[in-house]
């Protein structure tokens, strides 16, 4: 996929009307209204008399919107990719965006604890247009699965709801692997979950903040038998393994694949992390490998000296 536009140097002044753009942008001016109504972009500026007046910049973005779109790209996953490499909501959005994001949490478990597929995508496509990328994984999607999980345990919601939010963020973390996983790419990370380990959405946040940021992940998913990993080792000759856990028992799996994969592969880093060592730190002692943090950022962070490391320099590691 191509990369959104560089718009560092393109002026930012209101000139063009309507009918203009649509000229040179090929793109019907009923198209790039509804971008503007459902994402903030384009963001044109306004007349006394209310007509819309546009920049040059408005015009580049939508120019590769509409080839974004022409190579057969959702319109939403083209303006995630746009917003999440800018990392800036336009100007006037970010004045308009009075809803607080926990508000729009609110909404999102309100309507995947009832089976509302149509109003849970409207919530996570509004604030993708509103807020930085990470900013609506991290504070959006994560604490609503959080939330969600809660809800189940205190009986308030039934398996089938629970399972259906799951789903229906996994997708959308699945969609979202698919636009940045073209982008150029890194050393090979292999990432998924401890043998019996189920709970696989924290290892697609960890795989999806990996990718964006152009490393090349191998994603294996949940509940990875030790014989299936060691082979896709061999294979793929990634440089760092990362593996989750959430609870004791899968922990102490990690334990075993921690020791193979360090003796088999003395070469390759073993990262690990997960809820249980969040909660229960001391289990990292141990774990022989690095804790990768306790949540995504902290994860890359992490990640990014492990890669730099060049098997020099490795940070201090756990035994």
């Amino acid at each position: 996929m191509a990369q959104p536009p560089s718009l560092g140097q393109l002026s930012t002044a209101p000139v063009f009307n309507t009918k203009a753009v649509a000229r040179k942008t090929g793109v019907p001016p009923d198209t790039f209204r509804a971008w503007e109504r459902r994402y903030g972009i384009p963001c044109p500026q306004r007349t006394p008399g209310g007509h819309r007046l546009y920049s040059e910049r408005d015009i580049a973005i939508i120019r590769w919107l509409r080839d974004r779109t022409a190579e057969g790209v959702n319109i939403s996953h083209a303006i995630m990719l746009l917003t999440s490499v800018t990392d800036q909501p336009p100007s006037h959005v970010e004045m308009e965006a009075t809803r607080a994001i926990e508000q729009m949490a609110e909404e999102l478990i309100t309507a995947l604890t009832t089976f509302d597929a149509q109003n849970a995508e409207r919530v996570v496509s509004e604030a993708f247009a509103l807020y930085p990328f990470e900013k609506v994984l991290l504070e959006l999607i994560q604490p609503t699965m959080v939330e969600v999980g809660e809800r189940w345990h205190r009986g308030e919601i039934n398996v089938a709801a629970e399972h259906f939010a799951t789903e229906f963020v996994r997708r959308k973390l699945a969609s979202l692997l698919n636009v940045f996983e073209n982008q150029v790419q890194r050393d090979t990370i292999v990432v998924g979950c401890a043998p019996q380990e189920l709970h696989d959405v924290g290892v697609m946040f960890a795989s999806l903040f990996l990718v964006r940021r152009g490393w090349h992940v191998v994603y294996l998913g949940a509940q990875v038998p030790l014989a299936d990993l060691l082979e896709t080792i061999r294979k793929v000759k990634p440089k760092l393994v990362c593996l989750s856990a959430s609870t004791l028992e899968t922990a102490m799996n990690l334990l075993e694949v921690a020791r193979t994969v360090r003796c088999e592969f003395p070469d390759v880093h073993f990262g690990y992390g997960g809820r249980i060592f969040n909660v229960n730190p001391e289990l990292c002692a141990a774990i022989p490998g690095v804790f990768l943090g306790q949540d995504a950022r902290e994860l890359v962070q992490t990640v990014s000296a492990l890669m730099s490391s060049n098997g020099t320099s490795t940070p201090p590691q756990r035994s």
